[in-house]
């Protein structure tokens, strides 16, 4: 334990199950971006991502991850989330691996397709 972890919030703690352990306490979906995003530790950013999920924030939060995130599979999670088109056709025609692209064309076709969309009562 660091000297500076005392005065740190907990999910900035040196040790990663300390900051996997606050991830539950934290409400705030901009937090939890920030930690996706950043945390050097895949296992804290995948719990961080899940928080999220489980919180269903709005699709700003996800098209951050979209463009900040370098966790690919994080990205992949994101994109079947997300429902702003035009961020789906950039990541779609842009990102780096073929299985993120992929992803984002079938959440696109997906959405396009009304597929999912909830029959009227």
């Amino acid at each position: 334990m660091g000297l500076l972890d005392r005065f740190r919030p907990q999910w900035r703690h040196s040790d990663p199950d300390v900051r996997v352990a606050a991830i539950a306490s934290i409400d705030d979906p901009a937090t939890l971006t920030e930690i996706a995003i950043r945390d050097p530790e895949w296992f804290v950013r995948h719990e961080a991502f899940a928080a999220l999920r489980a919180m269903v924030p709005d699709d700003a939060h996800y098209a951050r991850l979209l463009r900040s995130c370098q966790d690919e599979e994080i990205r992949r999670k994101a994109v079947k989330v997300v429902t702003d088109e035009e961020e789906l056709r950039r990541v779609a025609a842009e990102d780096q691996y073929r299985y993120v692209r992929d992803a984002a064309q079938h959440r696109l076709d997906e959405i396009q397709s009304g597929v999912w969309a909830k029959p009227p009562s």
